[in-house]
């Protein structure tokens, strides 16, 4: 049956379809947004308060809370209502459901197991058809109840789209409490939505361009010790913070290698920037350009096999591809405008980019070979674009007009539904987190 929800989801969507893929499970590209979305249900469950859950909330209340905005922050759902709670143990009744219309319903019941450990019992059901299509029971220690959540609508999504979710990471943010831009910055981690934050860095010294590590365990960032800028690697489980030894110069816009073994950077010297990578275990140094002008912002593909970049070799900065050794150097970007900072889709088939143009600068998407160039945010100053792990969704730095600290945002391809992600009073520089473990 998973096929046919498969297929009545795809015709919801305005969709590209691969052909190689007509025998087994679709994979689609949504880039023109959603035609009508899917018709879920997601009723509250009542289980009683729970320590630790929601502040004394009804947890199952609290969690299917979680579970509808993750969904609905997507565009790809609309949410159907039905009057009255389910107890835990109630049977699912579908008639009431299909009467309002729902065409899935999502049931989970939460319940305290063992020493302080929740069960969350995610279930996706068919309406009309009246079964079960899949189910996960969620283990979490009952103050990460937010996680059990978060992976209940992975689940959903996942089975619906054929694309991994994105709730069940973390965001990495530079905030920022002064009122000028730069002044007392401290690195924050938190769950994708702004919640569960955690300070990572005191304020003592400035700090820019952190990344997470595959696996999201490790992170890489710039440090500013005495004005004095350097690459510091940090293992978020064991605490240890390491400077990274490279040549003299000004290093920039770090980002792990796909198999993490390696970090790739730019580095400023008399007056050039060229790109450069570290390899982790060894610490030797190679350096993929050497060209006049700037090289800088380099991101791998999710092979590892190129790397796209931005130059200003031929006058204004705009987006290169070279292979990982750093032959075959082609530049891809031939709009109107700069083109900055980019980033390869985790997917492969994208690469999200800044557009400078009239003093404007906003977030686009491209293919690889250049092709489809197409704007996403229509801010006056949108940049730095992170992605989620599926695929499917973007963050991004907006600083409003008018205003000099900026926030947080969140955009999905067709660029209609922006959100800010909750994070006072002010963060810039979102990184997006891989699947946590």
């Amino acid at each position: 049956m998973r096929r046919a929800f498969v297929q009545a989801i795809l015709a919801l969507f305005l969709v590209e379809a691969h052909p190689a893929f007509a025998e087994g499970p679709l994979h689609v590209d949504i880039t023109q947004g959603v035609a009508s979305p899917l018709l879920l249900a997601i009723p509250d469950i009542s289980s009683g308060a729970i320590p630790e859950v929601a502040n004394g909330e009804d947890a199952g209340v609290a969690l299917a809370k979680v579970v509808r905005a993750d969904l609905g922050s997507t565009g790809f759902y609309r949410f159907v209502s039905v009057d009255g709670h389910y107890a835990a143990a109630d049977e699912v009744a579908f008639a009431p459901f299909a009467r309002a219309g729902a065409q899935a319903l999502v049931v989970g019941r939460v319940r305290l197991v063992g020493n302080n450990v929740l069960a969350y019992d995610c279930a996706l059901y068919d309406v009309f058809g009246a079964h079960l299509e899949t189910s996960q029971r969620i283990l979490v220690a009952a103050p990460q109840w937010r996680r059990a959540a978060h992976k209940c609508a992975d689940m959903v999504f996942a089975f619906t789209t054929g694309d991994p979710g994105h709730f069940d990471t973390r965001l990495l943010v530079v905030g920022q409490d002064g009122e000028r831009p730069g002044l007392h910055t401290r690195l924050l981690s938190m769950d994708y939505d702004g919640a569960n934050q955690t300070v990572l860095s005191q304020g003592q010294e400035l700090v820019a361009m952190p990344r997470y590590a595959p696996g999201s365990r490790k992170i890489v960032f710039l440090s500013f010790v005495m004005l004095v800028p350097q690459l510091v690697l940090a293992d978020l489980d064991s605490g240890q913070i390491t400077a990274l030894k490279i040549p003299p110069g000004v290093p920039s816009a770090p980002r792990f290698s796909p198999d993490g073994r390696s970090i790739i950077f730019s580095l400023a010297r008399d007056g050039v920037a060229d790109i450069l990578v570290i390899d982790l275990q060894t610490g030797g140094v190679r350096q993929l350009t050497n060209t006049a002008g700037s090289n800088t912002s380099p991101g791998y593909s999710p092979d590892g096999a190129f790397v796209v970049f931005e130059s200003d070799r031929s006058g204004d900065p705009q987006l290169y591809v070279m292979a990982s050794d750093g032959s075959g150097q082609k530049r891809i970007s031939f709009g109107a405008g700069a083109h900055a900072s980019p980033m390869w889709s985790p997917r492969g088939d994208l690469i999200a980019f800044t557009l400078v143009e009239n003093r404007r600068l906003r977030i686009g998407v491209m293919k690889p070979d250049g092709s489809k160039e197409r704007i996403l945010s229509d801010g006056e100053r949108d940049e730095d674009p992170s992605w989620a792990p599926s695929g499917r969704a973007l963050m991004f730095q907006r600083t409003a007009a008018g205003k000099a600290l900026p926030g947080v945002w969140m955009t999905d391809l067709s660029g209609k539904l922006e959100s800010r992600i909750n994070i006072d009073p002010s963060a810039s520089e979102p990184a997006w987190s891989g699947r946590r473990p």
